[in-house]
Protein backbone atom coordinates (compact mmCIF):
# COMPACT_ATOMS: atom_id res chain seq x y z
CA UNK A 1 0.00 0.00 0.00
CA UNK A 2 1.20 3.49 -1.50
CA UNK A 3 0.93 7.06 0.90
CA UNK A 4 0.11 10.56 -0.70
CA UNK A 5 0.39 13.68 0.99
CA UNK A 6 -2.28 16.10 1.94
CA UNK A 7 -0.87 18.27 -0.69
CA UNK A 8 -1.46 15.48 -3.45
CA UNK A 9 -4.97 14.23 -1.84
CA UNK A 10 -5.78 18.01 -1.84
CA UNK A 11 -6.16 18.18 -5.88
CA UNK A 12 -7.56 14.38 -5.77
CA UNK A 13 -10.70 15.18 -3.24
CA UNK A 14 -10.92 19.26 -4.34
CA UNK A 15 -10.31 20.53 -0.46
CA UNK A 16 -7.51 22.43 0.90
CA UNK A 17 -4.35 21.21 2.25
CA UNK A 18 -4.88 22.79 5.53
CA UNK A 19 -8.73 20.88 5.30
CA UNK A 20 -7.25 17.97 5.19
CA UNK A 21 -3.84 18.22 7.89
CA UNK A 22 -6.75 18.98 10.64
CA UNK A 23 -9.59 15.89 9.28
CA UNK A 24 -6.07 13.95 9.98
CA UNK A 25 -5.17 15.57 13.11
CA UNK A 26 -8.94 14.88 14.59
CA UNK A 27 -8.09 11.25 13.07
CA UNK A 28 -11.13 11.02 10.81
CA UNK A 29 -8.78 9.78 7.78
CA UNK A 30 -8.19 6.26 8.80
CA UNK A 31 -4.74 4.93 8.20
CA UNK A 32 -3.15 8.78 8.49
CA UNK A 33 0.01 9.08 9.58
CA UNK A 34 2.67 11.87 10.57
CA UNK A 35 6.05 11.50 8.90
CA UNK A 36 8.18 14.73 10.58
CA UNK A 37 6.44 17.38 8.87
CA UNK A 38 4.10 15.99 6.57
CA UNK A 39 1.31 13.61 6.40
CA UNK A 40 0.76 10.66 4.41
CA UNK A 41 -2.46 9.13 3.74
CA UNK A 42 -2.76 5.36 2.27
CA UNK A 43 -3.60 6.63 -1.70
CA UNK A 44 -6.81 4.27 -1.33
CA UNK A 45 -8.37 6.24 1.31
CA UNK A 46 -11.95 7.50 0.68
CA UNK A 47 -12.96 10.76 1.39
CA UNK A 48 -14.06 11.48 4.41
CA UNK A 49 -17.92 12.46 4.71
CA UNK A 50 -18.65 16.15 6.01
CA UNK A 51 -19.51 16.66 9.60
CA UNK A 52 -22.27 19.23 8.55
CA UNK A 53 -23.77 17.22 6.13
CA UNK A 54 -27.34 14.93 7.14
CA UNK A 55 -25.70 12.21 5.62
CA UNK A 56 -22.94 12.32 8.10
CA UNK A 57 -25.68 10.75 11.04
CA UNK A 58 -26.50 7.88 9.08
CA UNK A 59 -23.14 6.68 7.55
CA UNK A 60 -20.34 5.18 9.31
CA UNK A 61 -16.79 6.60 8.41
CA UNK A 62 -14.55 5.35 11.10
CA UNK A 63 -13.70 1.90 11.60
CA UNK A 64 -14.37 1.00 14.99
CA UNK A 65 -13.75 -1.91 17.20
CA UNK A 66 -15.11 -2.16 20.37
CA UNK A 67 -12.65 -4.20 23.07
CA UNK A 68 -14.18 -5.65 26.49
CA UNK A 69 -13.01 -6.89 29.77
CA UNK A 70 -9.40 -6.93 28.33
CA UNK A 71 -6.40 -7.37 30.46
CA UNK A 72 -4.48 -4.29 31.07
CA UNK A 73 -1.29 -6.37 29.79
CA UNK A 74 -3.09 -6.95 26.45
CA UNK A 75 -4.81 -3.34 26.26
CA UNK A 76 -1.86 -1.46 25.02
CA UNK A 77 -0.65 -4.04 22.15
CA UNK A 78 -4.10 -4.41 20.62
CA UNK A 79 -4.65 -0.64 20.92
CA UNK A 80 -1.46 -0.12 18.54
CA UNK A 81 -1.53 -2.60 16.12
CA UNK A 82 -5.76 -1.49 15.82
CA UNK A 83 -4.46 2.18 14.91
CA UNK A 84 -1.47 0.88 12.28
CA UNK A 85 -4.62 -0.96 10.78
CA UNK A 86 -6.58 2.31 10.90
CA UNK A 87 -9.23 1.28 13.37
CA UNK A 88 -10.28 2.96 16.28
CA UNK A 89 -10.50 0.96 19.70
CA UNK A 90 -13.28 1.51 22.45
CA UNK A 91 -12.38 -0.56 25.77
CA UNK A 92 -15.42 -1.03 27.79
CA UNK A 93 -15.77 -3.67 30.92
CA UNK A 94 -19.11 -5.56 30.69
CA UNK A 95 -21.13 -4.10 33.13
CA UNK A 96 -20.82 -0.81 31.13
CA UNK A 97 -22.25 -2.65 28.03
CA UNK A 98 -24.39 -4.21 29.82
CA UNK A 99 -25.94 -0.97 30.82
CA UNK A 100 -25.28 1.08 27.95
CA UNK A 101 -25.78 -1.20 24.83
CA UNK A 102 -29.15 -0.21 24.37
CA UNK A 103 -28.15 4.04 24.05
CA UNK A 104 -24.77 3.04 21.80
CA UNK A 105 -26.16 4.79 18.08
CA UNK A 106 -22.79 3.60 16.44
CA UNK A 107 -21.90 0.84 14.74
CA UNK A 108 -19.13 -1.07 14.66
CA UNK A 109 -16.51 -3.73 12.29
CA UNK A 110 -15.78 -5.85 14.93
CA UNK A 111 -16.16 -7.38 18.91
CA UNK A 112 -12.94 -8.62 20.60
CA UNK A 113 -14.54 -10.16 23.94
CA UNK A 114 -12.54 -11.71 27.02
CA UNK A 115 -14.90 -13.97 28.83
CA UNK A 116 -15.21 -13.58 32.39
CA UNK A 117 -15.76 -17.31 32.88
CA UNK A 118 -17.53 -19.90 30.68
CA UNK A 119 -19.47 -18.12 28.23
CA UNK A 120 -23.17 -18.16 30.17
CA UNK A 121 -26.11 -17.29 28.84
CA UNK A 122 -26.17 -13.72 29.91
CA UNK A 123 -22.85 -13.20 27.98
CA UNK A 124 -24.49 -14.98 24.45
CA UNK A 125 -27.59 -12.41 25.00
CA UNK A 126 -25.05 -9.84 25.19
CA UNK A 127 -23.25 -11.21 22.37
CA UNK A 128 -26.03 -11.46 20.48
CA UNK A 129 -27.51 -8.10 21.16
CA UNK A 130 -24.05 -6.33 20.30
CA UNK A 131 -23.95 -8.17 17.27
CA UNK A 132 -26.79 -6.03 15.56
CA UNK A 133 -23.91 -3.05 15.79
CA UNK A 134 -21.96 -5.19 13.53
CA UNK A 135 -22.59 -6.50 9.53
CA UNK A 136 -21.75 -9.24 7.36
CA UNK A 137 -18.63 -8.46 7.17
CA UNK A 138 -17.32 -8.12 10.65
CA UNK A 139 -16.11 -10.35 12.66
CA UNK A 140 -15.70 -11.43 16.80
CA UNK A 141 -13.20 -12.84 18.57
CA UNK A 142 -13.41 -14.75 21.85
CA UNK A 143 -10.37 -14.43 23.61
CA UNK A 144 -10.39 -17.08 26.91
CA UNK A 145 -8.17 -17.36 29.37
CA UNK A 146 -9.95 -19.58 32.11
CA UNK A 147 -10.15 -23.21 29.79
CA UNK A 148 -8.57 -25.13 27.35
CA UNK A 149 -11.00 -25.56 25.05
CA UNK A 150 -14.03 -23.71 24.04
CA UNK A 151 -17.94 -24.46 25.58
CA UNK A 152 -20.63 -25.41 23.55
CA UNK A 153 -22.51 -21.76 23.84
CA UNK A 154 -19.90 -20.45 21.92
CA UNK A 155 -20.08 -23.04 19.33
CA UNK A 156 -23.49 -22.44 18.75
CA UNK A 157 -23.32 -18.66 18.52
CA UNK A 158 -20.33 -19.37 15.76
CA UNK A 159 -23.41 -21.24 13.64
CA UNK A 160 -25.91 -19.03 15.03
CA UNK A 161 -24.54 -15.50 13.92
CA UNK A 162 -23.14 -17.03 10.69
CA UNK A 163 -26.53 -17.73 9.66
CA UNK A 164 -28.16 -14.92 11.09
CA UNK A 165 -26.05 -12.47 9.77
CA UNK A 166 -23.30 -13.65 8.21
CA UNK A 167 -20.10 -12.47 10.06
CA UNK A 168 -17.70 -14.92 11.64
CA UNK A 169 -16.87 -15.06 15.27
CA UNK A 170 -13.71 -17.23 16.30
CA UNK A 171 -12.23 -17.88 19.55
CA UNK A 172 -8.17 -17.24 20.83
CA UNK A 173 -7.29 -19.96 23.59
CA UNK A 174 -4.90 -18.87 25.89
CA UNK A 175 -2.49 -21.42 27.36
CA UNK A 176 -1.52 -19.60 29.81
CA UNK A 177 -1.18 -19.92 33.90
CA UNK A 178 -1.88 -16.38 34.96
CA UNK A 179 -1.02 -17.89 38.72
CA UNK A 180 2.52 -18.33 37.48
CA UNK A 181 5.32 -16.00 36.87
CA UNK A 182 5.74 -16.52 33.55
CA UNK A 183 7.48 -14.51 30.81
CA UNK A 184 4.71 -13.54 28.60
CA UNK A 185 5.21 -12.11 25.07
CA UNK A 186 1.62 -10.17 24.89
CA UNK A 187 2.16 -8.47 21.48
CA UNK A 188 2.37 -11.95 20.31
CA UNK A 189 -0.89 -12.55 21.47
CA UNK A 190 -2.28 -9.18 20.02
CA UNK A 191 -1.39 -10.30 16.90
CA UNK A 192 -3.16 -13.69 17.17
CA UNK A 193 -6.39 -11.67 18.11
CA UNK A 194 -5.84 -9.45 14.44
CA UNK A 195 -5.41 -12.20 12.72
CA UNK A 196 -8.50 -14.08 13.94
CA UNK A 197 -10.27 -10.28 13.58
CA UNK A 198 -9.45 -9.31 10.48
CA UNK A 199 -7.35 -11.70 8.22
CA UNK A 200 -9.56 -14.88 8.64
CA UNK A 201 -12.11 -13.18 6.03
CA UNK A 202 -14.04 -16.80 5.11
CA UNK A 203 -13.40 -18.54 8.15
CA UNK A 204 -15.90 -18.74 11.59
CA UNK A 205 -15.47 -21.44 14.31
CA UNK A 206 -12.04 -21.50 14.02
CA UNK A 207 -10.09 -22.08 17.20
CA UNK A 208 -6.46 -21.56 18.08
CA UNK A 209 -4.52 -22.15 21.20
CA UNK A 210 -1.18 -20.26 22.15
CA UNK A 211 0.86 -20.14 25.22
CA UNK A 212 2.18 -16.28 23.92
CA UNK A 213 5.33 -16.99 23.90
CA UNK A 214 5.33 -18.57 27.16
CA UNK A 215 9.12 -18.99 29.17
CA UNK A 216 9.01 -20.13 32.53
CA UNK A 217 10.96 -19.39 35.64
CA UNK A 218 12.10 -22.19 37.71
CA UNK A 219 12.20 -22.68 41.62
CA UNK A 220 16.13 -20.10 41.35
CA UNK A 221 13.80 -17.71 39.78
CA UNK A 222 16.12 -18.12 36.13
CA UNK A 223 14.66 -20.07 32.97
CA UNK A 224 16.47 -23.11 31.71
CA UNK A 225 19.12 -22.86 28.58
CA UNK A 226 17.24 -21.04 25.92
CA UNK A 227 17.10 -22.75 21.86
CA UNK A 228 18.27 -19.47 19.47
CA UNK A 229 14.51 -19.19 18.37
CA UNK A 230 13.11 -18.71 22.10
CA UNK A 231 16.30 -16.74 23.30
CA UNK A 232 15.86 -13.59 20.56
CA UNK A 233 12.36 -13.66 21.03
CA UNK A 234 12.39 -13.62 25.10
CA UNK A 235 14.80 -10.32 24.31
CA UNK A 236 12.60 -8.47 22.07
CA UNK A 237 9.76 -9.05 24.46
CA UNK A 238 11.86 -7.42 27.64
CA UNK A 239 13.06 -4.81 25.08
CA UNK A 240 9.75 -3.42 23.70
CA UNK A 241 8.21 -2.68 27.55
CA UNK A 242 11.39 -0.66 28.39
CA UNK A 243 10.41 3.20 28.49
CA UNK A 244 11.92 6.48 29.39
CA UNK A 245 12.13 5.34 32.52
CA UNK A 246 14.12 2.24 32.39
CA UNK A 247 18.21 1.37 32.46
CA UNK A 248 19.38 -1.14 29.72
CA UNK A 249 22.94 -1.67 30.97
CA UNK A 250 24.90 -4.71 29.12
CA UNK A 251 28.42 -5.69 28.68
CA UNK A 252 30.49 -8.02 26.75
CA UNK A 253 33.39 -9.69 25.90
CA UNK A 254 34.26 -8.72 22.16
CA UNK A 255 35.72 -11.54 20.07
CA UNK A 256 37.26 -11.55 16.73
CA UNK A 257 33.36 -12.84 15.21
CA UNK A 258 31.43 -10.81 17.88
CA UNK A 259 28.32 -9.43 16.21
CA UNK A 260 27.60 -11.71 12.83
CA UNK A 261 25.54 -10.43 10.45
CA UNK A 262 22.53 -13.16 11.24
CA UNK A 263 19.13 -12.45 11.09
CA UNK A 264 18.65 -12.49 14.66
CA UNK A 265 21.54 -10.65 15.31
CA UNK A 266 20.94 -7.93 12.80
CA UNK A 267 17.21 -7.64 14.94
CA UNK A 268 18.79 -7.64 18.02
CA UNK A 269 20.84 -4.32 16.78
CA UNK A 270 17.60 -2.87 15.84
CA UNK A 271 15.86 -3.11 19.11
CA UNK A 272 18.42 -2.10 21.06
CA UNK A 273 18.85 1.36 18.79
CA UNK A 274 14.93 1.69 19.07
CA UNK A 275 14.79 1.50 22.56
CA UNK A 276 17.59 4.11 23.03
CA UNK A 277 15.54 6.53 20.51
CA UNK A 278 12.24 6.25 23.06
CA UNK A 279 14.72 7.56 25.61
CA UNK A 280 15.71 4.47 27.33
CA UNK A 281 18.75 5.02 29.19
CA UNK A 282 21.13 2.25 27.69
CA UNK A 283 24.78 2.08 28.18
CA UNK A 284 27.20 -1.09 26.63
CA UNK A 285 30.12 -1.89 28.11
CA UNK A 286 32.95 -3.65 25.21
CA UNK A 287 35.56 -5.11 26.54
CA UNK A 288 38.59 -5.93 24.56
CA UNK A 289 42.14 -5.36 24.65
CA UNK A 290 44.29 -2.24 23.03
CA UNK A 291 46.02 -3.49 20.98
CA UNK A 292 42.48 -4.78 19.20
CA UNK A 293 41.42 -1.22 18.41
CA UNK A 294 42.76 -0.79 15.36
CA UNK A 295 40.64 -3.80 14.06
CA UNK A 296 37.62 -2.93 15.78
CA UNK A 297 37.86 0.47 14.31
CA UNK A 298 36.35 -1.20 11.00
CA UNK A 299 33.28 -3.08 13.22
CA UNK A 300 30.21 -1.94 12.03
CA UNK A 301 28.00 -2.82 14.42
CA UNK A 302 29.90 -0.32 16.79
CA UNK A 303 29.96 2.17 14.62
CA UNK A 304 26.75 1.95 14.38
CA UNK A 305 25.96 2.07 18.06
CA UNK A 306 28.43 4.88 18.29
CA UNK A 307 26.19 7.13 16.31
CA UNK A 308 23.11 6.48 18.00
CA UNK A 309 21.44 7.56 21.41
CA UNK A 310 23.04 4.21 23.01
CA UNK A 311 26.16 5.25 26.08
CA UNK A 312 29.40 2.86 24.20
CA UNK A 313 32.09 2.72 27.07
CA UNK A 314 35.27 0.76 26.41
CA UNK A 315 36.89 -1.07 29.01
CA UNK A 316 40.75 -2.90 28.70
CA UNK A 317 40.51 -6.79 28.95
CA UNK A 318 43.95 -6.43 30.01
CA UNK A 319 43.71 -4.14 32.52
CA UNK A 320 40.73 -5.43 34.11
CA UNK A 321 42.46 -9.21 33.74
CA UNK A 322 45.26 -7.44 35.45
CA UNK A 323 43.75 -5.16 38.42
CA UNK A 324 39.98 -6.80 39.11
CA UNK A 325 39.73 -10.42 37.35
CA UNK A 326 36.97 -10.99 39.38
CA UNK A 327 34.76 -8.94 37.22
CA UNK A 328 35.60 -10.99 34.26
CA UNK A 329 34.50 -14.24 36.27
CA UNK A 330 31.25 -12.46 36.84
CA UNK A 331 30.69 -11.07 33.48
CA UNK A 332 31.16 -14.43 32.36
CA UNK A 333 29.72 -14.67 28.43
CA UNK A 334 28.10 -11.33 28.79
CA UNK A 335 24.72 -9.97 29.70
CA UNK A 336 22.45 -7.45 29.24
CA UNK A 337 20.57 -6.14 32.33
CA UNK A 338 17.06 -4.23 32.60
CA UNK A 339 17.18 -1.79 35.90
CA UNK A 340 17.04 -4.36 38.78
CA UNK A 341 14.70 -6.76 37.97
CA UNK A 342 16.39 -8.83 35.15
CA UNK A 343 19.59 -10.51 33.64
CA UNK A 344 19.33 -12.00 29.99
CA UNK A 345 22.92 -13.69 29.96
CA UNK A 346 24.64 -15.70 27.15
CA UNK A 347 25.91 -18.85 27.31
CA UNK A 348 29.50 -19.91 25.95
CA UNK A 349 30.03 -20.23 21.84
CA UNK A 350 30.31 -23.99 22.60
CA UNK A 351 27.25 -24.49 24.33
CA UNK A 352 24.29 -25.63 22.01
CA UNK A 353 22.04 -23.47 23.65
CA UNK A 354 21.99 -19.67 23.61
CA UNK A 355 21.53 -18.29 26.96
CA UNK A 356 19.05 -17.55 29.79
CA UNK A 357 16.58 -15.13 31.67
CA UNK A 358 17.02 -14.62 35.55
CA UNK A 359 14.85 -12.70 37.80
CA UNK A 360 17.16 -14.50 40.45
CA UNK A 361 18.07 -11.01 42.62
CA UNK A 362 21.21 -12.06 43.85
CA UNK A 363 22.43 -12.90 40.43
CA UNK A 364 20.82 -9.82 39.12
CA UNK A 365 22.41 -7.67 41.79
CA UNK A 366 25.68 -9.36 41.41
CA UNK A 367 25.93 -8.65 37.86
CA UNK A 368 24.77 -5.12 38.02
CA UNK A 369 27.67 -4.17 40.98
CA UNK A 370 30.12 -5.60 38.46
CA UNK A 371 28.40 -3.36 35.62
CA UNK A 372 29.32 -0.05 37.98
CA UNK A 373 32.81 -1.62 38.76
CA UNK A 374 33.61 -2.12 35.03
CA UNK A 375 32.51 1.42 34.62
CA UNK A 376 34.79 2.73 36.60
CA UNK A 377 37.81 1.50 34.10
CA UNK A 378 35.88 2.73 31.06
CA UNK A 379 36.32 5.22 28.58
CA UNK A 380 34.22 6.82 25.69
CA UNK A 381 34.57 4.43 22.79
CA UNK A 382 34.19 6.90 20.47
CA UNK A 383 37.66 8.57 21.77
CA UNK A 384 39.01 5.26 21.63
CA UNK A 385 37.81 4.32 18.25
CA UNK A 386 38.38 8.28 16.64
Amino acid sequence: MGYLTAKQFSKIWGITERRIIKLCKEERISGARKNGMVWEIPEETLKPSDKRSNIYKYINIEKRIMIVNVKEELKEYLSDLLNKEGYVSEFQNFNWIKDNLDNVSKYYEGLIYFPIKNIDKFEEAFITNFSNKLNSECSIVIVDYNKPKRNEIEKKLAVKLKNEIGLKINTLVLDINENKDNLINYNEIAEDILTLLLKLKNTTGTEIITNGGKIEFNKRARTEDLEIGEFYKAINNCFKKLNKESHLWCASKMLEDEWTESPQEMKFRLINLEAANRGVNVERIFIFSRDKIKEFKKNKTLKIYMQSNIKTLFVDYDEIKLKNPKLLKILDNGWDGIDKNILIADLPEESNKRGYISKNSKEVLKAYECFRELKKYSQDLKEVLK
